[in-house]
């Protein structure tokens, strides 16, 4: 397998559960079942990299300072699990402002890769939107996972994808499509924890 030590996830959906345009606090929840793959693979020397867009800061949906307020709620959940995210970046831009910072374009990669020297050959994207897949693919991801939470299943059904047997599954080689469909992060999580742990026992 490729040495994967970066991974890039999308916010709502993916790492919390979907909440149309979310404001409140209150309402941020993790994805479940995250902690002990999480804290394996910050132990195998990987980091993790938050990449969201928020088109609601730029619909006048929600404020600047309430998006603040929810990250810092995100940041104390993942505090409370022993998790932390190396750096987070977002953009508050909606379609129409054409801006290169709103995926699938990689304007927020290039912050990310000036302020850490990451490598897409090492990382991975895990989204459920398309527009994470090609964010993923525009930028040379070694890996593209879009997850069955959030929008997921709906962009599954629009990419053709065949149906999820388990967990996850690997995908066929196609353009636009992921390498990997996974019922949840947790799944993808866990399995990269195994697969890395697979090649580092047989590195000894």
């Amino acid at each position: 397998m490729k040495d994967i030590d970066t991974i890039l996830l999308d916010r709502d959906g993916t790492l919390i559960e979907e909440r149309h345009y979310l404001r409140d606090p209150d309402q941020v929840c993790l994805a479940t079942r995250i902690a002990a793959p999480w804290r394996r693979l910050a132990h195998l020397g990987c980091r993790f990299f938050l990449v969201s867009n928020q088109s609601g800061i730029g619909r006048g949906l929600l404020t600047l300072e309430e998006y603040r307020s929810v990250h810092a709620r995100l940041q104390e959940l993942l505090q409370a699990e022993g998790l932390s995210l190396q750096d987070s970046v977002f953009c508050p831009h909606g379609p129409e402002a054409d801006c290169d910072c709103r995926k699938p374009r990689p304007g927020l990669w290039r912050r990310l890769v000036q302020a850490h020297n990451l490598r897409g050959e090492s990382t991975v994207m895990v989204g459920d939107k398309v527009a994470d897949i090609r964010f993923g693919h525009a930028i040379g991801c070694a890996e593209t996972v879009l997850v069955m939470t959030g929008y997921g299943p709906k962009e599954a059904l629009a990419l053709g994808l065949p149906p999820l047997d388990g967990e996850v599954q690997r995908c066929p080689a196609r353009p636009g499509w992921p390498a990997w469909q996974a019922s949840d992060l947790a799944a993808y999580l866990t399995l990269l924890v195994q697969r890395k742990e697979h090649v580092h026992a047989h590195r000894i």
